[in-house]
């Protein structure tokens, strides 16, 4: 393996210059990589998400620079001409980031610490502990920061409980996770937390209230002010988990072979209802915008959608005009739209009320109990009742719901 060398010098308003370097590895491979220099012993190595490595890093690794700590930006996707998508992680090859985490480790730094987000938190820990078994008596790696990590094997049926992938049962270096409010992952701590303890590791939760998710990725003019609060100061939050992990040692880790249990996945992408197949009939009772408490029993003998939603999930907002259409045209039936907002206040959600057209009921799922209790992990997701409160079809993501096949289907319930 080797450097290739300078391709370009980036000057920042920070004076913290980043240089961007190829390496060659002994498959033939060349990596991009953004390099920020510094002194010190520790490294932050920053891997991309599905979705690609982006720029939003860029503000924070200068911050982390000029503090002394090394920031390396590893820049998969257009190193092995892979475009991003869902699966574009599992397509790298980890033996040439074993040989990464090994020239990182020969340039004198004493300490290495992943950052990663969404499913590229799954590439981290499929690198550290193939790493680790191969290098059993060293320590340089200390541990993970990880925002949001999607580490969902396949796609967990609406009503079902999700199913974790071996690697995060495996995970023995600590882990701090930084967790937005507006996010899927915020009210699924505990879940991801017990998931990731399996195989030893300690982990650190920073839930972050009123952050949108994604943030650490997105331009700063696209924030709001708290949001743009916590990426100025994410450097140092960076800081404090690292400083945290390393009072931790952590137990030896467990081997994994490298695979994944197939199981069967439901896709819910075509535009029509699916039959539901788990438990048919779940509680829910809610406070609406009134600080009254609703619950399902009080709409026996109607059919009922079941709708769950966030005003920063755009899927979301962008089926709310075909639901109020949907419930125009069935207004003078047996049938009640219930929308469930997740996690937001009752001002924000008042706030957005007056920016679009929105008349339906509103239950308010501030502590994510409705959201645990029906299984859902993906915004918006929908259920629709019988009139025996019976759950027979579910959808996750954005519909048109008065399109014919739709009301026909919701019809023959009526």
């Amino acid at each position: 393996m080797k450097w290739l060398g300078l391709v370009f010098v980036l000057l920042s308003t920070l004076s913290q210059a980043s240089e961007k370097f190829e390496i060659e590895f002994d498959s033939g491979e060349l990596i991009s990589i953004d390099v920020y220099h510094a002194g010190g012993d520790t490294l932050y190595l920053y891997l991309p998400s599905e979705r690609g490595l982006g720029n939003g890093y860029v503000s924070t690794a200068q911050k982390m620079a000029s503090k002394n700590q090394t920031f390396w930006a590893v820049d998969l996707h257009s190193s092995y001409m892979i475009a991003p998508s869902r699966n574009s992680i599992d397509k790298f090859n980890i033996d040439d980031l074993l040989e990464l985490v090994d020239y990182s480790k020969d340039q004198g730094f004493e300490k290495l610490f992943f950052i990663a987000s969404g499913r590229g938190a799954q590439l981290a820990l499929k690198i550290s502990n193939k790493w680790q078994l191969k290098n059993p008596d060293s320590d340089y790696l200390k541990g993970h920061i990880f925002h949001s990590p999607y580490l969902i094997h396949g796609k967990p049926k609406l009503g079902g409980k999700a199913e974790y992938m071996n690697i995060a049962k495996a995970s023995n270096l600590p882990v701090y996770l930084i967790l937005p409010q507006y996010g899927t992952k915020y009210f699924r701590a505990e879940e991801i937390v017990g998931t990731l303890k399996t195989g030893g590791s300690s982990v650190f939760t920073h839930r972050l209230k009123g952050v949108n998710g994604g943030f650490h990725m997105r331009n700063e003019q696209d924030l709001s002010k708290i949001s743009l609060q916590a990426k100025g100061d994410l450097n140092n939050t960076y800081l404090l988990a690292s400083n945290l992990m390393l009072t931790v040692n952590p137990p030896e880790p467990l081997k994994y072979n490298g695979t994944e249990k197939k199981s069967a996945e439901i896709s819910f992408s075509e535009s029509v209802l699916k039959s539901y197949t788990q438990k048919q009939s779940i509680p829910l009772a809610l406070d609406n915008l009134a600080g009254e408490r609703v619950s399902l029993d009080q709409y026996k003998d109607q059919v009922v959608l079941l709708n769950f939603w966030s005003s920063w999930c755009k899927p979301c907002v962008e089926e709310i005009p075909s639901l109020i259409r949907l419930k125009n045209k069935l207004d003078q039936q047996n049938f009640q739209i219930i929308t469930i907002n997740v996690g937001e206040s009752k001002q924000t959600i008042k706030d957005f009320m007056k920016r679009v057209k929105f008349n339906l009921p509103i239950l308010l799922d501030d502590s994510g109990v409705a959201v645990r209790d029906w299984g859902v992990y993906a915004y918006p997701s929908s259920f629709l009742l019988d009139k025996n409160g019976s759950i027979r079809y579910a959808y996750r993501g954005a519909l048109e719901w008065d399109t014919p096949s739709i009301i026909k289907t919701i019809s023959q319930l009526l």
